[in-house]
């Protein structure tokens, strides 16, 4: 007989859940004490992010208490490179033109 186990495996989480599993818990250690400034001082956090998580947490769910995906960094709409450069010799070789 092949040996099963009873006990369910413990779901794999990954670091943003982990990060926004903390970040509830400070939102429930606040409800439960009834107080903010206590539970931010518990878990050594300012209440700007408390309140940002909390806004977030309302509006979003728990998904919101994950961190933002990363800001890129280039823009759509960023002036190309060659034209930089096009406009940067033109500045340099007629320095009167001005703006």
């Amino acid at each position: 007989m092949g040996r099963t186990s009873t006990t369910a495996e413990p779901q794999k989480r990954d670091a943003g859940t982990k990060l926004a599993q903390q970040r509830l818990s400070v939102l429930e250690l606040a409800k439960e004490l009834g107080n903010v400034a206590e539970a931010c001082r518990q878990r050594g956090l300012d209440r700007t992010s408390f309140y940002e998580w909390k806004r977030r947490f309302q509006t979003q769910g728990f998904e919101g208490l994950k961190d933002l995906p990363p800001i890129h960094k280039s823009h759509p709409q960023t002036t190309p490179p060659e034209t930089v450069e096009r406009i940067r010799a033109l500045a340099l070789a007629h320095p009167a033109y001005g703006c």
